[in-house]
């Protein structure tokens, strides 16, 4: 049964979105599936980031990216060479905003590279906006020191991509802010980076390409 915090919070932030264009799914503990995941330690919907890079990258108005183009769009976005958790941001962040040179086409602008886009900037309407809810994620080896995973209360996905992280306290919960936003903290290991925890915790993966992290209770 819900309880205060989602029927309080979550629920109100949801419909919002909904009425504003936005999917809703529904989290699952046990398949990852109903997220569009094959596997709890992903945080990318890659089906639908490959859809939806088919349908946003065109020539002359019409697809052209091949399988290889796509791996290698998804691949950038997933395996970021980075020394941390800020560095891989300000690398998908840059992504995110001006896309990837990949090869081109022989009869195509003299054979250049082509950027290809995550993102269409110009017609929004043209993304996939989802918000889903209960968006559980697998730590890593090494950051697995509690449960085993993180269950942010909400995540907002465009093109498959998480951008935005939410947590949820109710409004019974003492110091519910400042809980929520420890809480954020821990999911993406900054404790550990400020040197608040000894152990790694957390699953930062699912913060390397986000943009916004909420934290909110009733007030």
């Amino acid at each position: 049964m819900a309880g205060p915090e989602y029927t309080d919070i979550e629920l109100p932030l949801i419909e919002q979105l909904k009425a504003q264009g936005w999917t809703h799914i529904e989290g699952s503990l046990d398949d990852p599936a109903v997220t569009g995941r094959n596997d709890f330690a992903h945080v990318i919907q890659e089906c639908v980031l490959r859809e939806r890079l088919t349908r946003i990258n065109h020539r002359d108005g019409r697809p052209w990216l091949d399988d290889e183009r796509l791996s290698q769009a998804v691949g950038a976005l997933t395996r970021i060479p980075a020394a941390g958790l800020l560095e891989a941001n300000e690398r998908a962040t840059g992504m995110l905003l001006d896309g990837i040179a990949v090869e081109g086409l022989p009869d195509w602008d003299g054979g250049r590279n082509q950027t290809i886009h995550y993102i269409n900037w110009e017609t929004p309407a043209n993304n996939r906006f989802t918000v889903i809810n209960q968006f559980k994620v697998k730590c890593p080896p090494g950051h697995d020191t509690g449960n085993g995973h993180i269950i942010p209360d909400l995540v907002l996905l465009v093109n498959g991509i998480p951008l935005v992280v939410v947590e949820c306290k109710g409004r019974t919960v003492p110091e519910g802010m400042s809980e929520a936003i420890d809480q954020l903290r821990r999911y993406a290991n900054r404790r550990k980076a400020d040197g608040e925890v000894t152990d790694n915790e957390g699953a930062p993966a699912l913060f390397q390409t986000n943009q916004l992290c909420i934290a909110t209770n009733f007030d």
